[in-house]
């Protein structure tokens, strides 16, 4: 599962600089959500995708379209 390039339009525009780091899981996994890409099961988190520039919100949303759970790093 991966962002539509429309999402990823509508989700420029939502960009923050005090966003809060989040990942978004998939299946255990940790997902690119511009390319589609987990994670293998169990990987180092300093390998995963971190996004910075998100609000909570706006995370929340990108989890529903993918169907993934949003982790804010704490």
């Amino acid at each position: 599962m991966k962002l539509t390039q429309d999402q990823i339009t509508e989700l420029k525009k939502e960009l923050v600089d005090d966003g809060v780091p989040v990942r978004f899981l998939l299946d255990g996994c940790a997902l690119d959500i511009t390319s589609g890409i987990k994670s293998t099961k169990r990987s180092n988190v300093m390998y995963h995708p971190t996004y910075w520039y998100f609000t909570k919100e706006t995370a929340k949303k990108i989890a529903d379209w993918l169907g993934a759970k949003p982790v804010w790093d704490k």
